[in-house]
């Protein structure tokens, strides 16, 4: 017969406890108050690629090329930083309009890709997209897979309004990486942006748009 020993039996209750307990911090999103902080929509998924053929597979799928004018340089040097994409990038963007209107649109970048960094945990990620943004884990547009050629640089997000969103991140502990700033573009318009960034280190961009 084996012998329970009551010391064992506590000391084992203990690191279960504490490993519980621990994990904790491990997933900062888990402890956010009063969740979600944001109501956010997702508007635009911005891939980026240093190979061929991510435009060729979204036509395929549907996606539809849109042209837009390129007279913006200013709010060029402002999506470049917002982005952490070189400004060329930003220059020589590429806009998808989804086959239906209630999908996000797409936009590609071409760029040279650092070396791919390890894969961030799957219980993270869900937490801060649900507890900080409101949202589900976004989807990649149909047809396009992760690789090492191709990565989400930035989801851009709708929200009613920056500021107020700037505030509550920032009182809740979330990293804000870039500030709001309000410019014009010929995609969205008259906006404020703002950006902080996701556990897998893609930008998450948070627009105010003039209709909001």
């Amino acid at each position: 017969m084996q012998t329970s020993h009551p010391g064992r039996v506590i000391a084992a209750f203990l690191f279960v406890v504490l490993t519980s307990c621990g994990r904790t911090s491990d997933n900062p999103y888990v402890d956010v108050k009063d969740p979600p902080l944001l109501q956010a929509r997702l508007h635009t998924v911005t891939l980026v690629t240093d190979g061929p053929g991510v435009a060729e597979s979204l036509q395929v799928k549907g996606y539809a090329p849109v042209q837009f004018p390129s007279n913006y340089p200013i709010s060029n040097e402002v999506e470049s930083s917002l982005w952490s994409v070189p400004l060329s990038a930003v220059e020589g963007v590429a806009h998808f309009r989804a086959p239906r209107a209630t999908d996000p649109g797409v936009r590609v970048l071409k760029m040279a890709l650092a070396a791919k960094t390890s894969r961030a945990n799957a219980g993270v990620v869900k937490a801060f997209f649900r507890n900080v943004l409101g949202s589900d884990v976004p989807p990649w547009p149909p047809g396009i897979e992760p690789a090492d050629k191709v990565r989400v640089q930035v989801w851009t997000f709708l929200i009613p309004d920056v500021l107020v969103a700037n505030k509550r991140l920032r009182e809740n502990g979330i990293p804000v990486v870039f500030d709001p700033v309000a410019i014009t573009t010929a995609y969205l318009g008259d906006h404020k942006a703002m950006a902080i960034r996701a556990p897998d280190g893609a930008i998450v961009e948070l627009v105010q748009t003039a209709a909001e």
